[in-house]
């Protein structure tokens, strides 16, 4: 049984189970805030995240390899950087494969249309029945998370 991890990185992402091909799970990334001036700032929960990764029992991860965003400040590329990484190490502390994947990689691969309502679009399609965890547009990171972790059950079954 593969149960594939896909992982839409930073404090506003999503993570998606795939068990044996089938969705069964898309969540956004477990968040809590931290005051900084006079905002409060969302950071990626490294305690909750572990629980949930505990819980879906990955035998591997799939994270969107990212970099900065231009015209991004430093400060929010960093802060980017830093919640992608937390990810990153929470999964390598449980011991699971992390493996990366570019944007334009997985989503040639699955003939996504651009743009976020692509992904919007094309989670619908091949979920109908879970169109509700991909009917906001806020639901955009839900939607790339399971598609990047369709992607890697592709390719796992193009090696097979």
């Amino acid at each position: 049984m593969a149960r594939i991890g896909g992982v839409d990185p930073g404090a506003h992402g999503a993570l998606a189970l795939l068990v044996d091909g089938v969705l069964t799970d898309t969540t956004h990334t477990p968040v809590f805030y931290v005051r900084r001036g006079k905002t409060d700032k969302a950071e990626v929960n490294g305690a909750a995240l572990a629980a949930l990764f505990r819980e879906w029992r990955l035998d591997i991860a799939v994270i969107e390899r990212v970099g900065g965003i231009p015209g991004q400040s430093a400060s929010a590329s960093f802060n980017f950087g830093r919640a992608a990484g937390v990810v990153e190490g929470v999964l390598h502390a449980l011991g699971v494969r992390v493996d990366f994947v570019s944007p334009p990689t997985w989503r040639r691969g699955l003939h996504i249309n651009p743009g976020k309502d692509g992904s919007r679009e094309s989670a619908c399609r091949f979920w109908p029945a879970r169109q509700s965890d991909f009917a906001r547009v806020k639901d955009t990171d839900r939607a790339e998370a399971a598609l990047i972790a369709l992607w890697r059950n592709q390719q796992a079954d193009c090696m097979n």
